[in-house]
C-alpha cells in the first residue's frame, strides 16, 4: 500500500497542494484534473523529486533487495538525445540496480518488444518521432517491472493503436503492481481505472470507481437537437457535436432543460466538465 497523510506544497504564497490523505492499493488510479491542479507536482513528491512541505509517505515493502520501487514517466520526457534507445535503456538500467548484463539484455529485449521500438533500438532519441519518444519513456519507467509507477499524462503523442496497446499492458500488471496514472484526457481511464481521483484546488474533492462517480450525474446527462431546443433555460454545455446531419448539444442541467431533450447516459467527460469547466453556462 502506498499511503500519504496530509501532504502539503506550496511555492510562495501558491498553494499547489493544501491536503491530501489517500491510501493506494495494487490496481490502476486515476488522477483527473485540469492543467495547473497539482498532478504533475503530487507526482514529483512520490517519486522523491520534490520534498514535501509537510505531511508523510509510506511506501509498499519490496520483497528483495533487487525489487525496483518506483518507474516515472514524466510529462515532458526527452531522455538523453545523443543516446540510442538500446544505450539510454542500459544507462537507466544502471541506474535502477545492479544487474547482470544478460538479465539487462533480456530486460531491454523485453520492452522494447513490449512498446513497439525494437526497430529503432539503434537510432537516437533525437532522432525518433513524437509517439516513438513517449514510447521510450514508457519502456524505461516500466523496466525492470517496479512496484509503482507513475505514468504522467503517458498516452500525449500515441496514436488510437497504442493507446489501446498501452491500456491493455497496463490491465495486465494491475494486480501485482500500483500505477497511478494522472491525466486530463478522460478517455485514458475508461473503462480502466479501479479508481479515480478529482483533484481540484490542491484537494482530492471527489474518489471512487468510474460507476460511482458517474452515478452522481444520473439523469443530469441530455441532448437536444440544437434546431429544435427551448430557448430560457440554462446548461453546462459539454460539446456540440454533428450526429446524422444534425447539430446536437449535450448538456448537464439538474432538470429537464427543454421538452426536446432526452436524457443520455452519463460519461468520464461530462464528470470532467462539471468540475472544470462548470463555470461556462449555455442559455437554451
Amino acid at each position: 500500500m502506498l499511503d500519504l497523510k496530509n501532504i502539503k506544497k506550496s511555492y510562495g504564497e501558491n498553494n499547489v497542494l493544501t491536503d491530501i490523505s489517500v491510501s493506494i492499493n495494487n490496481g490502476i488510479h486515476g488522477l483527473l484534473g485540469a492543467n495547473g491542479t497539482g498532478k504533475t507536482t503530487l507526482f514529483s513528491i512520490i517519486s522523491g523529486f520534490l520534498k514535501e512541505d509537510g505531511g508523510t509517505i509510506t511506501y509498499p515493502t519490496c520483497a528483495t533487495k533487487e525489487d525496483v520501487l518506483i518507474g516515472v514517466l514524466p510529462q515532458n520526457f526527452v531522455g538523453y538525445p545523443e543516446m540510442s534507445v538500446e544505450e539510454f535503456l542500459e544507462y537507466l538500467s544502471q541506474v535502477k540496480g545492479d544487474w547482470t548484463k544478460r538479465k539487462t539484455r533480456a530486460e531491454i529485449a523485453e520492452k522494447t518488444q513490449v512498446f513497439n521500438l525494437t526497430n529503432v533500438r539503434k537510432k537516437k532519441l533525437k532522432q525518433l518521432s513524437g509517439g516513438q519518444l513517449r514510447r521510450v519513456g514508457l519502456a524505461q519507467a516500466f523496466l525492470f517491472n517496479p512496484k509503482i509507477v507513475l505514468l504522467d499524462e503517458p498516452t500525449v503523442g500515441l496514436d488510437p493503436k497504442e493507446r489501446l496497446h498501452l491500456k491493455n499492458y497496463l490491465a495486465s500488471l494491475k494486480e501485482n503492481h500500483i500505477i497511478l496514472l494522472s491525466t486530463h484526457i478522460v478517455s485514458d481511464l475508461e473503462k480502466l481505472a479501479d479508481k479515480i481521483y478529482i483533484l481540484k484546488d490542491g484537494k482530492i474533492v471527489e474518489q471512487g470507481s468510474e460507476e460511482k462517480l458517474l452515478a452522481k450525474l444520473d439523469h443530469k446527462v441530455w441532448e437536444i437537437d440544437y434546431e429544435n431546443y427551448t430557448r430560457g433555460s440554462k446548461g453546462i454545455l459539454v460539446k456540440e457535436y454533428n450526429k446524422n446531419g444534425q447539430v446536437f448539444l449535450r448538456l448537464i442541467c439538474e432538470e429537464k432543460p427543454s421538452s426536446q431533450a432526452r436524457p443520455v447516459k452519463a460519461e468520464l467527460e461530462d464528470l470532467y466538465i462539471s468540475y472544470f469547466q462548470g463555470g461556462s453556462s449555455y442559455e437554451l
